[in-house]
């Protein structure tokens, strides 16, 4: 059973060049990535994160963003790059800035779980990355988080009309959900699904890969090993999964 390397299907490789040629590009300073849970979101970031230039681009990934409401983004980003704080927030900001224009490489904001910042939390992302009085932005961010996160962005019309790349990641196709069983629990488990079987399953998983795995090894488990599983019983086994 291979659980450790990754199935690169064709909208997460999409996904993934966008955004790096977007990176790349340095035209714009906000970016959005969106997608249900256990789709690939912070698996994109961590392939994204290794394609980038080491030297060109440093990178500070906020995992649980919700956390930046009580203390401020601006004044952790401070503490992150030893920036003292001053009296004032606008003060703060202006030497930040400042700093950041001194670094040899540009800064990347990303916030993953971003549906969990507050407004205040947004507003204050976005005046960092409109500090570039002279044209040149020394940070740009890019916001992960659930597709809600795009309804509630458009209610922040001052933020939303600046967010120009706006990638959602979908999961898989059904024709790569064989493959994808393949690749993680191999070829004899993945035959002894149907047609029927992986439709079922590929419904009730909505192709979000972070789904599928769960589903597959529950089938396997609760089903006689080596023998084909039709598709009554594995929809039995699923309806039961998702009831614990």
């Amino acid at each position: 059973m291979n659980t450790t390397h990754h199935f690169a299907f064709a909208d997460f490789v999409r996904a993934l060049e966008n955004l790096e040629n977007t990176f790349r590009n340095e035209a714009d300073h906000y970016l959005l990535l969106t997608g249900e849970t256990g789709v690939g979101k912070t698996m994109l970031c961590r392939q994204l994160h290794t394609a980038l230039d080491r030297c060109r681009y440093r990178v500070l990934y906020f995992s649980h963003a919700r956390h930046l409401n009580s203390t401020g983004l601006i004044r952790v980003l401070a503490n992150c790059l030893r920036v003292p704080t001053r009296r004032s927030h606008s003060e703060t900001l202006q030497a930040l800035v400042q700093s950041l224009r001194e670094q040899p490489h540009q800064l990347l904001i990303w916030f993953d779980e971003a549906h969990e910042l507050a407004d205040e939390t947004l507003l204050e992302a976005r005046a960092l990355a409109e500090s570039d009085l002279d044209g040149n932005c020394p940070v740009r961010i890019l916001l992960i988080g659930m597709p809600a996160l795009r309804d509630r962005l458009q209610g922040i019309a001052a933020l939303w009309r600046r967010i120009v790349v706006r990638q959602e990641l979908t999961g898989l196709t059904f024709d790569e959900l064989p493959p994808f069983i393949e690749h993680h629990f191999g070829a004899e488990n993945m035959q002894r699904i149907c047609q029927e079987g992986m439709r079922i399953l590929f419904e009730r998983a909505r192709g979000i890969p972070g789904l599928i795995v769960p589903m597959f090894r529950k089938i396997l488990a609760d089903s006689q090993p080596n023998t084909p599983i039709d598709p009554l019983t594995l929809d039995d086994i699923l309806q039961r999964w998702e009831l614990t």
